[in-house]
């Protein structure tokens, strides 16, 4: 049977002093195991939460999709709308036009007779023509409000193939945005990238559409690339061993643009992954399909 308590004698030497310490079994192994806890509850904390903003942003995603497309039909079915209407209405325009020697007889019919024919009491009084005109000033209303639609629309798609949603890289992640030990100093620093740790000369790939901006050597960051993708975002990518592409080049979402090294003031193979946000770093893991780049494209 495992004593309930342990009894530690520590003796000195040279004063004869004997201290004497008494451990109970229980409390010791309910301290380590807390000490124990710690690290590994704010791991699950950390993996939850980072897995709620994922799926926060895929369902977001997911709806921003389903309302482009929406958007699209109704913007489509309004023209078609519209087209009818107005081809409607130039067919009535011009048959509305009779013939004035035509119209002169009609008009010297009994008024209850035109009545009951054409369902109004004043055949002749330009009522149709005050009805094209409002027809018409409707029209022009509803092609304005549908040009808004329009611009609305190709801004959001422009900014959905603008945004840094793709890995750029295959491998996994070795360091995290944030605060970290610096591999070099050992001292505390704020880390404003992700790096993904992967293999020399691995492709390396744009994280969205936008144009290349610079593609050279950049003191710590070793080679980089840094890309331009409009509406304030722009992506980096530093270390890599040589360039695919240079600057002025207009690159896709998946397109190689590098290949992986540790150029640069790196401790080996990968790439280092910026996002900027109006001219602020954001973490790149909040517009990422998912936690681990196992495979890129």
């Amino acid at each position: 049977m495992i004593p309930r308590r342990y009894a530690l004698i520590i003796a000195d030497r040279r004063s004869g002093v004997v201290h004497r310490f008494t451990l109970s079994v229980r409390p010791a192994v309910a301290l380590v195991a807390a000490i124990l806890s710690l690290p590994i509850g704010w791991t699950v904390h950390s993996h939850w939460t980072t897995q709620t903003q994922i799926e926060g942003l895929q369902l977001q995603n997911a709806r921003l999709e389903i309302e482009n497309s929406s958007y699209r039909t109704t913007a489509t079915q309004l023209s078609s709308d519209i087209a009818s209407l107005k081809s409607a209405m130039e067919n009535l325009a011009v048959r509305s036009n009779i013939d004035p020697r035509l119209r002169r007889s009609v008009d010297g019919l009994p008024e209850t007779l035109r009545a009951a024919a054409i369902g109004t009491r004043h055949a002749g009084d330009g009522s149709a023509g005050r009805t094209f005109t409002l027809l018409d000033d409707l029209l022009g209303t509803l092609n304005n409000r549908l040009a808004v639609v329009r611009a609305g629309v190709a801004r959001r798609e422009a900014l959905a193939q603008a945004t840094p949603n793709t890995w750029p890289a295959d491998g996994w992640v070795s360091a995290s945005y944030g605060y970290r030990q610096d591999p070099f100093t050992g001292e505390r620093e704020f880390h404003p990238a992700v790096d993904i740790r992967t293999y020399q000369g691995q492709p390396v790939y744009a994280a969205a559409t936008g144009r290349v901006a610079s593609a050279d050597a950049s003191g710590n960051y070793g080679n980089l690339i840094k890309i331009d993708h409009g509406f304030g975002l722009n992506t980096r990518y530093g270390h890599l061993s040589r360039f695919a592409v240079v600057a002025g080049d207009t690159v896709q979402g998946g397109d190689i643009i590098g290949f992986a090294g540790a150029t640069g003031r790196a401790t080996g193979y990968h790439v280092h992954y910026e996002v900027w946000a109006n001219g602020r770093t954001i973490n790149p893991l909040r517009l990422l399909p998912d936690s681990r780049p196992a495979v890129a494209n």
